[in-house]
């Protein structure tokens, strides 16, 4: 046998294997696309209420018209309720797509851990999907809300926690980050919030926050600003907005700072028995916004305002701590988890009263902010007399 022929043999058997179809494949139109879910408790509260956003494509004379239809189930178990929508759709949902899932504070308050299980159990579902929770009474009432730049509802909340990243006003949490958060000791999760808002007369959605738990119960919230000063302090800042207020004694300046880059540090520090958490902020800004027209541009002018932002700042961050520890007393920061990676052997001594001690926990704060320049405007604007 000639080196020809086996050679031959050879291509044409690793060809035959390259053109093989989809072990998989699955016709597009005996499922049911979801682009978004909603999950409340039942009327009698002993199972779950749940609501899919179903892409619908139908064709037209000129072109293809894309919106959703909702499809309603109820069940003992998230999965059992996801069965019998069926019945309802008529197809198997597929949740290949899904963006986002939304929970009511019912279901939250309860556990996130049904939510949680099914999403990393099943195939489809995948694990960079967005959880939010409801600050209305239901969770469905945010998928029936007027679209503003989708006909897709999920598609559209979707959009704005990616373009959220230039408010910094919620966490955006996939299931595969919640799921780290759950499983490791020393940090509780956080999960952003979404709520009702009013736009041209119409009611939509906006996100709203954060969703503070005490292991997997929802315990309290946060609103939009402590939300911005919470990722400061997770180092999770990628733009944000600081207004600095300067006190010009018969006046107050209100000069608003764009933060384009961030690094927030944290360091344990043991001594003598005490523990202190000390946190350094290091943040470079523009200025975007002076409402007075006074010299904030000059070397003297940007010394007193990188002064009063710092401390501002500072002050900011110090509030926040502060609120969760007296409010909520869950550890969202994930203050042991940093002593638990950079002190072990006092972690093992500790960890079991982490929850007291993160109450009375102290904090330093130390905010260090550099103003690069103030836009286009290189002095600042002169009224005529």
């Amino acid at each position: 046998m000639n080196r020809h022929f086996i050679f031959f043999i050879f291509m044409f058997i690793m060809i035959s294997f390259l053109l093989t179809g989809c072990w998989n494949y699955r016709e597009i139109d005996k499922y049911a696309i979801v682009s978004g879910l909603a999950i409340d408790k039942n009327e009698k509260g002993d199972g779950f209420l749940l609501t899919a956003e179903v892409i619908d494509i139908r064709p037209g004379m000129n072109e293809v018209k894309i919106s959703s239809i909702r499809v309603e189930a109820e069940g003992n178990t998230i999965f059992d309720a996801i069965r019998n929508m069926i019945k309802i759709s008529g197809k198997r949902l597929y949740w290949g797509h899904a963006k986002i899932v939304i929970i009511s504070q019912d279901v939250a308050k309860d556990s996130i851990i049904p939510i949680v299980d099914w999403i990393s159990r099943d195939q489809e579902p995948r694990l960079t999907t967005n959880i939010l929770v409801s600050i209305e009474k239901t969770a469905n009432e945010l998928l029936s809300q007027e679209s503003v730049t989708t006909e897709i509802r999920s598609f559209e909340m979707s959009y704005m926690l990616v373009g959220n990243r230039v408010l910094s006003k919620a966490p955006k949490v996939g299931v595969y980050e919640l799921m780290n958060d759950l499983s490791c000791s020393g940090i509780s999760p956080v999960l952003p919030t979404i709520s009702i808002t009013t736009n041209e007369g119409k009611r939509t959605s906006e996100l709203s926050g954060i969703a503070a738990f005490k292991g997997d119960k929802l315990i309290g919230f946060l609103d939009g600003e402590d939300a911005k000063f919470y990722l400061f302090i997770k180092d999770k800042i990628e733009s944000a907005l600081l207004v600095a207020k300067i006190d010009e004694g018969n006046s107050i300046d209100n000069i608003t700072l764009e933060a384009f880059k961030n690094k927030t540090k944290i360091k344990p520090v043991y001594d003598e028995g005490k523990l202190l958490m000390k946190i350094h902020v290091r943040t470079e800004v523009v200025i975007s916004e002076e409402d007075k027209g006074r010299d904030y541009i000059s070397e003297k002018g940007r010394a007193k305002l990188k002064t009063y932002a710092e401390a501002t700042l500072e002050k900011d961050i110090e509030n926040v701590i502060k609120k969760v520890q007296s409010n909520f007393k869950s550890d969202i920061f994930g203050f042991g988890k940093i002593v638990r990676a950079e002190m072990p052997s006092l972690w093992k001594d500790i960890k079991n009263d982490w929850d007291d001690i993160f109450n009375n926990l102290e904090v330093e704060v130390k905010a260090e902010i550099q103003i690069r320049n103030s836009g286009l405007t290189i002095s600042p604007i002169k009224v005529g007399e």
